[in-house]
């Protein structure tokens, strides 16, 4: 933001052994092989709770997580169940800030970071988390897609960049609890007028390479003062006309991960219908999928190994859908214009404990973009979504193909279900409650 279910009586240690033999059977095909699930998995697929999880994986399992969600959120975290916990989102001050950032603006410079009472709780909150679970890396996200104007604005100017590059220094200074900045300016080149002004040009691609040089300096000199090392990351939308612009040969030694920004590929926006958030593409040259997006960043100078697949907790629906296929006609989003919902919603409502479907709603698993969608034939509605058999296969992706791991869109937004799929397809192993 946008069919199985078993209860297992093994103990712990051959529940362990179980799951074990089960990833390996899951990661015996080709360096592409996907498919459906099968039924018989060791845990709970659809068990609508988060699951204990013993790290035997070192594969990125990353999540996003709100400032303007609860903290609690984070405090009812299991800690072993991710690596990195992005925190969502700083912004910049100064020309592009959003109204609403003015208190947060108060007494700042141009291009330097919003900070807060939110900053302070939640570090507080992250360094409870790193006590039971020191291993967990939490980054300081800045942008996101309403919030990124300041970034075509500033990247011109060096001083401008020196000056943000300070404020992130600081920002981790005074913030112990994380251990990183990440960039989200997710459409360099074009901010769709998101905030009523268009912003963007073909310069924001090198703009950006130079913005990450900066930070990286600025973070390597925090680094020697603290002894500390920091993380460098960015998420981006990873279809060809993005990355293509982006200067990555620069920025690469710059970035520690890239969060591809692997969901939305299709919404109300679209002049069709679709999965938002696929392993594989629609047809052979479409621009839609995971698997396009690890391509598209290699060819333009990413190594795999920094690469983190995006796993999406929610669901874009349609209205008027009379086929249930990529680029259909639609009439509408559902529900709602936008058309978005929760995962958590979508198990509850439209899926079900068995994975099959309620009410007149069926799963239907598409062999091509191996995706399931959530179809009512008789109300002509469609809904595509990250089930966890997709994000398993996901994960088995990032594992046979060399990632870094994955990461999901957010937190909130989950009944359990996806994270636990996330760590089970990277090899971590999940135990009963």
């Amino acid at each position: 933001m946008r069919s199985f279910h078993s209860r297992s009586c093994l103990a712990p240690g051959r529940l362990a052994a179980a799951l074990t033999l089960a990833v390996v059977s899951l990661f015996s095909g080709g360096a592409q092989a996907a498919g459906p699930v099968p039924e018989g998995h060791p845990y709970p697929v659809f068990g609508g709770k988060p699951l204990a999880v013993e790290r035997t994986s070192a594969k990125v399992v990353g999540m996003y997580v709100p400032m303007w969600e609860p903290v609690a959120l984070v405090d009812a975290l299991q800690g072993e169940s991710v690596t990195h916990v992005l925190y969502a989102f700083l912004r910049l001050c100064g020309p592009g800030q959003l109204p609403a950032d003015a208190a947060r603006c108060q007494g700042k410079q141009a291009f330097e970071l919003t900070t807060g009472a939110a900053e302070t709780t939640f570090d507080a909150a992250f360094q409870r988390l790193k006590q039971r679970a020191p291993h967990v890396k939490v980054i300081a996200s800045v942008g996101g897609w309403g919030g990124s104007d300041p970034f075509f604005l500033m990247n011109g100017d060096a001083a401008n960049r020196a000056a943000f590059a300070g404020s992130a220094a600081r920002f981790l200074r005074e913030h112990p609890a994380f251990d990183g900045i990440d960039i989200d300016w997710e459409h360099p080149g074009n901010n769709g007028a998101a905030n009523g002004v268009q912003l963007g040009s073909d310069a924001d691609g090198q703009r950006y390479a130079d913005l990450l040089v900066d930070l990286r300096a600025a973070l390597t000199t925090l680094s020697a003062e603290t002894g500390r090392p920091y993380l460098v990351s960015m998420a981006v939308n990873t279809t060809s006309p993005i990355i293509n612009r982006i200067d990555f040969k620069r920025a690469e030694p710059a970035l520690d991960l890239v969060f591809m920004m692997t969901y939305d590929f299709y919404g109300a926006w679209s002049d069709g219908i679709g999965n938002h958030t696929t392993l594989f593409s629609s047809a052979p040259e479409a621009d839609d999928s995971l698997a396009r997006s690890v391509r598209n960043l290699m060819q333009a100078g990413m190594p795999a190994a920094k690469l983190v697949a995006g796993v999406g907790l929610y669901g874009r629906g349609f209205s008027g859908v009379t086929q249930a296929r990529t680029g259909a006609a639609k009439a509408g989003g559902f529900p709602g214009v936008e058309g978005a919902l929760p995962y958590r919603q979508i198990a509850s409502r439209y899926l079900g404990p068995q994975g099959h479907g309620l009410r007149g709603w069926q799963a239907r698993f598409d062999a091509t973009t191996q995706a399931w969608n959530l179809v009512q034939p008789t109300q002509h509605l469609f809904i595509g979504y990250d089930d966890p058999r997709a994000v398993i296969a996901k994960g088995r992706y990032a594992l046979k193909n060399g990632l870094a791991g994955v990461f999901g869109w957010e937190l909130s937004q989950d009944n359990g279900d996806i994270l636990n799929a996330m760590n089970f397809g990277v090899g971590n192993l999940l135990q009963q409650p």
